[in-house]
C-alpha cells in the first residue's frame, strides 16, 4: 500500500527510543520461554512476516530481545499489505517456510476456513494462557467457527491480536474551547460548541467551522478516508453502525444494504462530504492524518491509533492541540474497528516455539511496551490503566501521550468489524465502486445501493 513509507518514516523516531522502553517493564509469564524445539531440543529459529507499519517494527525490535532471553532467533521480514497475503498463501501452499504472520484480521475467516490457519485452543489450554485478559472484541478478531457474522466470539481462536484501532471522533480541543469561537457558534446555532455526540452536533460543528479563517489557516470541517478502493468503505461502517444498520442479513446471507435505516447512514455520510476539503473522494489514511497535522482540519474521523501523528513536533503543526472522543451516533455510537493480529499457518514446522513466541509478544508487558514505542494501541484491558502508558506527556509539554485512551476503551465496548467471513475482502471491493458512484453524485444513493445489493447477492451465490 502506499501509506507504508509514512508509516515507516513517522515511527523511526519513535523506535530510536524503544531501547530505553525495553527495560522499563517488569517480566511476564503469560508463556514459558525456552530455546527447544520440543522434539530435537535443539535451538530454533522462527521466520516471521510483519506489517510494515509501527507495530510490525515494534514487534521486529522486541524480537531482539526474545533472542536474548531465550535463545531463540526470531527473524522478522517487514513488508506491505499485500506481500504479506502473498507470502501466506505460498507459506500455506507449502512453497515458503514461515511460523508466524501479521494479518488483517479480515483474513481470519478467509483462511481459517479453508484449514490453512494453526488453531490455537489446544496450545492455549496446555500453556495455561488466560485469553481473558484481551480486550473481547480484540481477541474476537482471531477467532473463527465456520459462523458469520460480525465477529468469530466463541469460536476457535486462531491468533493473539497485535494493536486494535477503532475510529475515534478528533476535534481540535482549542478551537472548541476558544472563547470567541464558542460565542459566534453560540449566535449562529442557539447551543454550546461542544465536543459533537449526536450527529446533528456534528453537522453542525462541521458546516460551521468549514471555510472559516483561524490564525491565517483556512478551515474545514472535517475529514475522513473516502477513496475508492477500502477507504470509502471504512469511514461509511461507522455512520452505518451507528445508525442501527447492517450489511448483511446472517439469517438468510443475503445483502442489507436498502434499508431505510442503511439508506439514511448513507445519505448523511455523502452530504456531510461537502464540508471536507477539496479532493476528498480520493483521500486516504495519509491525507487525513496530514491535513489534521497541518491544522487544516477542525474535526477528524479517524483511527486511534494514528493520533501519534498530530503529536510529532517534527511534522505536525498542531502538537498538543487535538482530543478524542466518541464517533457521533445518529441511534448509538458504534465506532468501524480495524485491529491487526499474529497467526501461524498450519504449515509452520515448529507451532510450540512460534505460540510460545506469540504469547511472548503479546504478554502484559509487551502489550505496554508496544504501545509505548507507538506500536499501537494495547490489546489488553490493563494495559489502559498502567502508568509507564498514562503518566507519559508529550514532550515540552504537559500533554498526556495517551490521552485518547478514555475514549478509545469506550470504543471497544461498541465497535464493529467489518462483515466477518470469508469473502469479506471481495465484498468491500464490490460495494465501494457504487458507493464512489454516490459520492460523485454519478447515481443517487438509493439506487447505488440497491446495485450493490444485487452485485453481493451475486457474489454470495
Amino acid at each position: 500500500m502506499n501509506m507504508q513509507s509514512k508509516w515507516i518514516k513517522s515511527s523511526a523516531a519513535l523506535l530510536l527510543t524503544s531501547s530505553m522502553l525495553l527495560g522499563a517493564c517488569s517480566s511476564d509469564n503469560d508463556a514459558s520461554a525456552s530455546g527447544d524445539s520440543g522434539e530435537s531440543g535443539q535451538q530454533v529459529t522462527l521466520n516471521g512476516v510483519f506489517l510494515g507499519a509501527t507495530w510490525g517494527q515494534a514487534a521486529q525490535e522486541l524480537a531482539k530481545e526474545y533472542e536474548k532471553e531465550t535463545g531463540v532467533k526470531v527473524n522478522i521480514e517487514l513488508v506491505g499489505r499485500d506481500v504479506i497475503y502473498q507470502k501466506l498463501a505460498l507459506s500455506i501452499a507449502g512453497q515458503a517456510n514461515y511460523d508466524l504472520f501479521n494479518v488483517d484480521y479480515n483474513w481470519v475467516p478467509e483462511f481459517a476456513s479453508t484449514d490453512s490457519l494453526y488453531p490455537l485452543d489446544d496450545l492455549i489450554k496446555q500453556n495455561n494462557i488466560d485469553t481473558s485478559k484481551y480486550l473481547p472484541r480484540a481477541l474476537a478478531l482471531t477467532q473463527w467457527n465456520g459462523k458469520n457474522g460480525s465477529f468469530g466470539e466463541g469460536g476457535t481462536i486462531y491468533g493473539l491480536p497485535q494493536t486494535i484501532h477503532p475510529h475515534l471522533l478528533w476535534y481540535r480541543s482549542d478551537l472548541f474551547n476558544d472563547a470567541k469561537i464558542k460565542q459566534e457558534f453560540q449566535a449562529e446555532y442557539g447551543y454550546d460548541l461542544v465536543p459533537p455526540k449526536t450527529m446533528q452536533q456534528f453537522r453542525d460543528a462541521a458546516k460551521f467551522f468549514n471555510g472559516k479563517e483561524v490564525n491565517g489557516q483556512k478551515m474545514y470541517g472535517w475529514a475522513a478516508q473516502a477513496s475508492k478502493g477500502f477507504g470509502n468503505v471504512h469511514t461509511w461502517l461507522t455512520f452505518m453502525y451507528s445508525n442501527g444498520a447492517d450489511v448483511i442479513d446472517w439469517s438468510s446471507m443475503t445483502s442489507s444494504l436498502s434499508t431505510p435505516e442503511a439508506i439514511e447512514a448513507t445519505k448523511t455520510w455523502a452530504d456531510l462530504l461537502s464540508y471536507s476539503p477539496p479532493g476528498i473522494n480520493d483521500y486516504t489514511f495519509a491525507e487525513v492524518a496530514s491535513d489534521a497535522a497541518q491544522g487544516k482540519l477542525a474535526m477528524a474521523l479517524h483511527w486511534s491509533w494514528s493520533a501519534f501523528e498530530v503529536d510529532d513536533p517534527t511534522t505536525s503543526k498542531t502538537v498538543g492541540k487535538w482530543d478524542f472522543v466518541q464517533v457521533p451516533a445518529m441511534k448509538q455510537s458504534v465506532p468501524h474497528l480495524a485491529g491487526w493480529s499474529v497467526v501461524m499457518p498450519k504449515t509452520t514446522k515448529h507451532p510450540e516455539e512460534a505460540f510460545k513466541f506469540m504469547t511472548w509478544l503479546e504478554s502484559k508487558q509487551n502489550d505496554v511496551k508496544q504501545a509505548a514505542m507507538g506500536g499501537g494501541d494495547p490489546v489488553r484491558e490493563e494495559s489502559y490503566s498502567d502508568p509507564t502508558l498514562t503518566d507519559q506527556v508529550i514532550e515540552g509539554t504537559d500533554v498526556k501521550k495517551f490521552r485518547r485512551y478514555e475514549a478509545l476503551q469506550e470504543a471497544m465496548k461498541t465497535t464493529k468489524a467489518r462483515p466477518f467471513f470469508p469473502q469479506e475482502e471481495k465484498w468491500e471491493s464490490t460495494v465501494s465502486e457504487y458507493l464512489s458512484a454516490a459520492q460523485l453524485k454519478q447515481i443517487t444513493v438509493e439506487d447505488a445501493l440497491k446495485k450493490a445489493d444485487e452485485a453481493v447477492n451475486a457474489m454470495l451465490k
